[in-house]
């Protein structure tokens, strides 16, 4: 008899135990990161790392799920809406309470649908303007507007002589670009001398127009360089390291980047936005929109820069940087040895010449 009842009341704490720990799952918020890239993508991995580091600080109980779009410029407008239903039925049936939309195909296909809506609360993270998406009203949208460090690179130019520079800049004309474009166009460049931005369509164009700037410009900034076509007749994109190593041989102008993948694909400088510090960045606000009865944060502009560097590659060019930049570039593991002509890049193309 007393083993019968030792059992029943065995069961009864297991259901009881059962039960808590269904009810409190229950109550767990839910987090979705919805990236319209791959998983595969170095910044978005970069992005991903930072995020996770800053919900792992706060130890917060959660459901996150994680959901990469994979776009691609190959994919028609009828993928692209599919992919945009898919998305969207996700957040529909599973009802997070955040969605952290990356990128700006994951706001345009997916994001700005529930702007002004009353779930779920939207966090962003773009390098354009939010205001395209509708977002500044929207009570229910926040985030992190990524700031290119146009001002660090200023700081940068005082280094490389006393005469005021001529700057001229080349991207991508996509919507990346035309928001990048519009960043360097209204910054304050100091006595320095702006002279515009060259947005271009292929690598044949990128080509021609570095080599226009041999006598026109000292500094050419490089913008983002993914998804650029070959040429008109050749739509599949050029490997940017190869872009990046070719740039950095042929342009006559000192080339700065914006991105690491310049550095690592021969480039001797770039000052880059740190997608880790941006996915931090974006995680501490979808921590806050998590908060029940609170109210959103306001949007921020990005924070955290790298400095991606080649020493040896910059003084072949007569310059050289003061010791502290060397030491950030060590310390965020982006300093980069000379490249020599042998050299191939990490998916095995070899440098063209």
């Amino acid at each position: 008899m007393k083993n019968r009842l030792a059992v029943i009341c065995a069961g009864i704490l297991a259901v009881l135990l059962l039960a808590s720990l269904v009810g409190f799952n229950h109550q767990k918020p839910k987090l979705l990161v919805l990236h319209g890239f791959s998983e595969e993508g170095p910044w978005e991995q970069a992005f991903d790392a930072g995020f996770r580091r800053e919900l792992d600080r706060h130890l917060q109980p959660l459901f996150t799920r994680w959901r990469y779009m994979m776009y691609s410029q190959y994919l028609s407008p009828r993928q692209w809406a599919a992919a945009s239903q898919r998305s969207r039925e996700l957040i529909d049936s599973w009802r997070p309470d955040v969605v952290v939309a990356v990128g700006e195909e994951a706001q345009d296909y997916v994001g700005r649908h529930y702007a002004g809506a009353a779930a779920p609360k939207i966090i962003y993270a773009i390098s354009e303007d939010p205001q395209q998406f509708g977002y500044p009203e929207a009570a229910n949208v926040t985030g992190v507007h990524e700031i290119l460090p146009l001002d660090e690179i200023v700081d940068i130019l005082q280094f490389l002589g006393d005469q005021p520079q001529r700057i001229r800049a080349i991207g991508i004309n996509d919507l990346t670009g035309r928001a990048e474009a519009l960043q360097v166009q209204a910054h304050d460049w100091g006595k320095h001398h702006f002279l515009g931005v060259d947005l271009v369509t292929d690598y044949m164009d990128w080509q021609k127009q570095v080599q226009a700037l041999a006598e026109q410009a000292d500094i050419l900034l490089v913008l983002s360089t993914g998804g650029l076509s070959i040429s008109p007749d050749q739509q599949e994109d050029i490997n940017p390291l190869i872009l990046a190593d070719w740039t950095e041989r042929h342009a006559k102008p000192l080339p700065i980047g914006i991105r690491e993948s310049f550095v690592i694909g021969g480039g001797s400088l770039a000052v880059v936005p740190s997608p880790g510090g941006l996915g931090e960045q974006t995680a501490r606000l979808a921590l806050k929109a998590l908060k029940p009865g609170q109210t959103l944060p306001p949007p921020e502009d990005s924070q955290d820069y790298l400095i991606a560097l080649r020493p040896a590659q910059l003084a072949g060019r007569g310059l050289r940087l003061p010791s502290i930049y060397v030491q950030s570039a060590r310390n965020s593991h982006t300093l980069y040895p000379q490249r020599t002509a042998g050299d191939s890049h990490a998916d095995g193309s070899a440098v063209l010449h």
